[in-house]
């Protein structure tokens, strides 16, 4: 799991593409919209810099190499590992949003 900084900045890294809270109560269903959001935006190095953070042993020319299925596989794990759903909420209490 990550320390607190480097929650806020995974949090900084993908805020722009995480949805309202309130419509989820799945982290599955939650994660799917941010992958699909970040897909569809004119950014998609933001899922690559979350990934980095999430995997610091891991180098991008690694990530590259594997199946694309697994990358989202890992990309969620990750945010799953990182309760990103509850930073999210805590991020958006205290108006970092």
């Amino acid at each position: 799991m990550l320390n607190i900084k480097d929650a806020i900045l995974l949090y900084s890294y993908l805020k722009d593409f995480v949805p309202d809270t309130e419509q989820y109560d799945k982290s599955f269903d939650f994660i799917r919209k941010i992958i699909h959001d970040i897909g569809q935006s004119d950014t998609p190095e933001a899922f690559g810099e979350a990934l980095l953070l999430m995997y610091p042993t891991k180098e991008a020319e690694d990530l590259v190499q594997l199946p694309g299925t697994e990358i989202v596989e890992m990309f969620t794990q990750g945010l799953v590992d990182n309760k990103f759903l509850v930073l999210v909420k805590f991020c958006r209490l205290l108006g970092y949003a």
